[in-house]
């Protein structure tokens, strides 16, 4: 492997690397928030005497496209129908694939490595129970890496157990260089979401803007504006 494509293939790993990690954390944040926002939209509504089961009412087809809803708004209870749990994005655009890029021939290159890799610690190979608990939870762990392509798992692994890494370089940097465009697409999308940007939101005036925001995208309802 030239020094050129070392680096690129150290660098796109770091990068897919950091990338998961903080898809994880954006969404980790996402989900926590959404109670949050809930609770702040539903006093911020009643604060300005807005009917918030009107607008639902009212804007059904709407709010059910939004937020993927299939039954009847009428056939939901309060709980069900609380829309802070999952989010809607506050800015429109293509939408990011949910799914890991598909490469055969890299995926092939890696289920080579998951076999290398538990021939070492599969838990037939443990002597004691301590061990194939250890070898247990690996192997789970390597097995869960393979299918969801998080192949830079198994290369840490692979490291670790003093494995020889897979050395079609440039394959694997193409394929990673790809999947990093589409989870910085994916970690784009969930910090526009409206749970993300009011966890952002460090004021009342800017959490009311949110909700403004919100009311206005969801239904077409305009609140006054505030003077700042």
């Amino acid at each position: 492997m030239s020094i050129t494509t070392q680096f690129r293939w150290k660098r796109s790993l770091n990068g897919l690397r950091f990338l998961h990690e903080e898809h994880t954390i954006v969404n980790e944040v996402t989900s926590a928030t959404g109670p949050e926002f809930q609770k702040y939209y539903e006093k911020f509504c009643a604060a300005n005497g807005i009917d918030i089961a009107e607008l639902n009412a009212k804007h059904a087809e709407r709010v059910k496209e939004a937020y993927g809803i299939e039954k009847d708004l009428g056939q939901l209870s309060d709980e069900q129908l609380n829309i802070g749990e999952s989010s809607i994005a506050r800015f429109r655009g293509k939408s990011a694939e949910e799914m890991p890029t598909f490469d055969k021939e890299v995926h092939d290159t890696f289920a080579r490595l998951f076999r290398s890799i538990a021939t070492h610690i599969h838990p037939d190979k443990a002597r004691d129970d301590t061990t194939r608990a250890l070898f247990d939870q690996a192997f789970k762990e390597a097995k869960q890496a393979l299918d969801k392509q998080q192949y830079f798992k198994l290369l840490e692994m692979a490291e670790e157990l003093a494995i020889e890494l897979p050395t079609n370089y440039d394959e694997q940097i193409s394929w990673m260089e790809t999947e990093n465009k589409r989870l910085r697409g994916l970690i784009q999308k969930s910090t526009q979401t409206y749970n993300y940007l009011f966890y952002d939101s460090d004021s009342d005036i800017k959490r009311d803007n949110l909700i403004r925001s919100f009311l206005k995208q969801l239904f077409d309802f305009d609140v006054p504006q505030k003077n700042t």
